[in-house]
């Protein structure tokens, strides 16, 4: 039996969530085998030129090649690239697809015993975030652990919930540009700006996770004592309704998560 972090990986889909996979897995030093499937020409030659990755000559070449398979497309283009396909029962099957659940997996086509959901987020491409699965197969596991923090689920339910906040990696740099922006507005060159923004947000992070003993409510109160410029600010946004504007849109995410599972 091959070490979980040397099974050979096949990727059906090769758009964007695969390219920040691979670059991933190459950036924390996977050197496992890759093999993509012949999907997207340009963005598979790029991933075999830069990241020493093959290119099959066909889906089931991929499946058949492969010890682990991980589907990476959008939920409507699945029932495609699932014709006529067959995966044997030796072979672990890995899904990226956001919204579809493991039975809804199995309802399109004969999946293996071995199948588990992943979904890694664009920092992944740096080998860090959060990369929520379930079940925690060992396999899936090592694949996961080479693209950053692996949060492994016991059941499907909270696994959904880590998809809604993987929403919110996306809406986060909505926010970070309007902070540049508005240093930019007041006299702050744009690079010293996006600096600014980065890595004030990166070392809050770093500060928080290096205490894991105190909730992040805490923190916050430590810093935003009365009478500081930051409490002034902390007690506008949240009389403006700020936080929970974000709460109810994670609200709105995970009734359109849960609709599509029906």
């Amino acid at each position: 039996m091959k070490p979980e972090n040397q099974t050979t990986l096949g990727i059906l889909g090769t758009g964007h969530l695969a390219t920040y996979t691979v670059t991933g897995l190459r950036c924390s030093g996977d050197n496992r085998r890759i093999i993509l499937n012949p999907r997207n020409a340009e963005r598979a030659e790029y991933l075999v030129q830069n990241h020493h990755c093959e290119v099959a000559e066909n889906n089931q070449t991929v499946i058949d090649q492969s010890d682990l398979i991980l589907l990476a497309v959008r939920p409507w283009q699945l029932t495609d690239l699932l014709k006529d396909l067959e995966f044997p029962k030796d072979k672990i099957v890995v899904s990226a697809i956001a919204g579809l659940t493991i039975e809804q997996l199995r309802n399109k086509v004969d999946l293996p015993e071995k199948l588990a959901l992943i979904l890694p987020v664009v920092a992944a491409e740096n080998a860090q975030g959060f990369v929520p699965i379930h079940p925690e197969i060992p396999e899936v596991k090592a694949l996961a652990d080479s693209l950053g923090k692996t949060i492994s689920f016991k059941n499907e339910s909270q696994f959904e919930e880590a998809a809604t906040m993987a929403c919110l990696n996306g809406w986060m740099y909505r926010f970070f540009d309007e902070q540049v922006k508005w240093l930019s507005n007041h006299g702050i060159d744009d690079e010293n700006a996006r600096n600014m923004v980065l890595h004030n947000t990166l070392g809050a992070a770093h500060y928080a996770l290096g205490r894991p003993q105190q909730s992040l409510s805490e923190l916050t109160g430590e810093i935003a004592t009365e009478g500081t410029y930051t409490k002034l600010g902390l007690d506008q946004l949240e009389a403006g309704g700020a936080f929970q504007q974000w709460s109810d849109t994670l609200d709105m995410i995970k009734a359109k998560l849960d609709a599509s599972d029906e």
